[in-house]
């Protein structure tokens, strides 16, 4: 195989959008179904989650029990950034019932992009692109609630619930031998979106972060920790020569969201 840096400057990329548009690793997927068989799983998973927290919660009602929440979340991963959407629901002092998801690309830590005297852009021996969807339940636990004052509650924070991957190819692998080779096409982001398949799994992280401002009015805060997503096959972001292919997927997480309290 030849250097990186001649593979740059020999290769003329055939692209269908231009590379401008294409730049920004955030993508909105069209239609993205859940599989049927996965929700009576998921319905149990949540009654498993809720049941142990959730039961000795609800005799420590105070002033803000059932006060609810909702709004959006920025979401700053190994793979760039990624945009969702939460509510949430208080059910005892210390706990809060929580549910979102959550859309972003991923990609390999090793991946590096090159861009060429016309734009076009270049990453060597990447396989698959993967946009991920977690559509997760959380429990969230505040800490020294007697201690700090409202406008600062910290709290520890867990969720797991199914993960909808939508996998597509870097090029058209003419040939079936995986490896992009230099009179095949390669896709953009967008282009390559109509050849890719659903890839389900599950998805769980656990997460440090704090609340701040007045707990009736606001909802906005920042949180820190690490996901992973197991698939249930195994998934190559990079051509096999250079890493085989997984299941598991793991990324720190930092999350910043804003939005709106309401009491029914």
């Amino acid at each position: 195989m030849p250097p990186v840096g001649q593979m740059v400057t020999d290769r003329i990329k055939i692209r269908c959008f231009n590379p401008v548009a294409t730049i920004p690793e955030l993508f909105f997927c069209f239609s993205v179904v859940v599989p049927m068989n996965f929700l009576p799983r998921y319905l149990l998973f949540i009654t498993a989650l809720v049941i142990p927290v959730a039961g000795p919660a609800l005799g420590q009602a105070d002033s803000l029990q059932g006060l609810s929440a909702r709004g959006i979340q920025v979401v700053l991963t190994n793979s760039g950034f990624g945009l969702g959407g939460y509510i949430s629901r208080k059910i005892s002092s210390d706990h809060t019932i929580s549910f979102e998801i959550i859309l972003g690309a991923t990609k390999d830590e090793r991946e590096v992009a090159f861009f060429d005297r016309l734009g076009g852009r270049d990453v060597p021996n990447k396989a698959n692109y993967l946009l991920e969807m977690p559509i997760l339940v959380g429990i969230e636990q505040r800490l020294f609630r007697t201690q700090i004052e409202e406008n600062f509650r910290p709290f520890i924070f867990a969720s797991a619930g199914p993960v909808l991957g939508w996998s597509y190819p870097y090029f058209d692998d003419a040939n079936g031998n995986h490896i992009l080779d230099t009179d095949e096409q390669s896709f953009d982001v967008i282009c390559g979106l109509g050849h890719g398949h659903l890839e389900p799994g599950v998805s769980a992280g656990l997460f440090f972060g704090a609340h701040f401002g007045s707990p009736k009015t606001t909802s906005r805060g920042v949180r820190i920790g690490y996901r992973m997503s197991y698939y249930v096959n195994k998934i190559a972001l990079l051509e096999e020569t250079i890493k085989n292919p997984s299941r598991y997927i793991g990324t720190p997480v930092i999350s910043v969201f804003f939005g709106r309290t309401y009491s029914r």
